[in-house]
C-alpha cells in the first residue's frame, strides 16, 4: 500500500487584487512537517485552505489520492483533517474532557448531536476513553473536570490539540503551537505528540516561527515567501538556502536587534 500523502497542485488564491497563494505546489508525508517564513507569505491562507474556509481561484489538492473537498470544512474534517490556531479556540464556560470531546464529528455521534453524544454506549464510550487517554498521555487528566478557562495560554493550546486527535485525523495542522509557551509548555506538548504521530501514522503540518523547534520536530520543512514555496527539504539545508535567509531568517534577526 503506497504511503499516506497530502498534496497542493498549482494552489492559487487571491483576495481581491491581493494574490496571497501564487500557483503553489506542496507534500507533506506522515510524520512532522515544517512550514515556516515571514508574516504574510500566506503560511495561514493555506491551512484556511486545507480545511475548506477559503476557496482557491486555481488549483486543487488531494489526501491519500481523494480531492480535497474545497471551501467545503465539513467534508473536509470529515476525511479526517483537523487543524489548531494561534489563539485557542475554546469553550471557556466547558470543563476541559468536554472541549476534548467536542472535536468528535458528528458523524461519530450517529448525527445526534454533542448532547447525546456524551452518553454511554458503545462507540460512544470509547471515544470517551480516547479522550480521558489523551489527558492522561499529555499530563492533564487532573484537569480533566476544571473550567478550560482556568487553565493557562500554554495548557488551553495542548487541550486544542488533544481536541484535534480525539476523531483519530489524518491530518493536523498546527498554526504556531510554541507560540507564547514557555520550555516547559513546549514540552508537555511536543513529546507525546510526537509519540502519538508516529503511532498513529498523522501527516503534522506545523506553521512555526521558532525554528529550534522545527528543527527538533520536522525531518522535512518548507520554506514559504509571498504565497510561493522558495525552498524544501531537512531543516540545516532550508535554513541556509539563500532565499531563506535573505527573506526570513535576516529579517527575524534585524527585528529582534531593534
Amino acid at each position: 500500500m503506497s504511503a499516506s500523502m497530502l498534496e497542493l497542485n498549482n494552489l492559487s488564491v487571491r483576495f481581491g487584487g491581493n494574490e496571497v497563494l501564487i500557483g503553489m505546489n506542496y507534500c507533506a508525508k506522515p510524520g512532522f512537517n515544517g512550514l515556516i517564513g515571514p508574516n504574510g507569505a500566506g503560511k495561514t491562507t493555506v491551512f484556511n485552505t486545507i480545511t475548506g474556509y477559503v476557496m482557491p481561484h486555481a488549483g486543487g489538492g488531494a489526501l491519500d489520492g481523494h480531492p480535497l473537498p474545497l471551501g467545503k470544512p465539513i467534508a473536509s474534517a470529515r476525511l479526517g483533517i483537523r487543524r489548531t490556531f494561534q489563539t485557542p479556540k475554546l469553550v471557556a464556560e466547558l470543563s476541559v474532557l468536554s472541549n476534548v470531546l467536542i472535536g468528535v464529528d458528528a458523524t461519530l455521534a450517529g448525527l445526534r448531536g454533542v448532547a447525546e453524544f456524551f452518553g454511554v454506549s458503545g462507540l460512544q464510550k470509547a471515544t470517551h476513553q480516547r479522550a480521558l487517554d489523551l489527558l492522561r498521555d499529555f499530563g492533564l487528566q487532573g484537569d480533566a473536570n476544571k473550567p478550560v478557562s482556568s487553565l493557562s495560554l500554554g495548557t488551553q493550546k495542548v487541550v486544542e490539540v488533544l481536541r484535534a486527535l480525539v476523531s483519530r485525523p489524518r491530518v493536523l495542522l498546527l498554526d504556531e503551537p510554541a507560540a507564547g509557551l514557555s520550555a516547559v509548555d513546549v514540552d508537555q506538548l511536543v513529546e507525546p505528540l510526537a509519540r502519538r504521530g508516529q503511532d498513529e501514522g498523522l501527516i503534522v503540518v506545523i506553521i512555526e516561527h521558532d525554528l529550534e523547534l522545527v528543527s527538533r520536530l520536522c525531518s522535512r520543512v518548507a520554506a514559504m515567501h509571498f504565497g510561493r514555496i522558495v525552498a524544501e527539504g531537512t531543516p540545516s539545508e532550508v535554513l541556509a538556502h539563500p532565499e531563506v535567509v535573505k527573506s526570513y531568517i535576516g529579517g527575524r534577526v534585524a527585528a529582534e536587534a531593534e
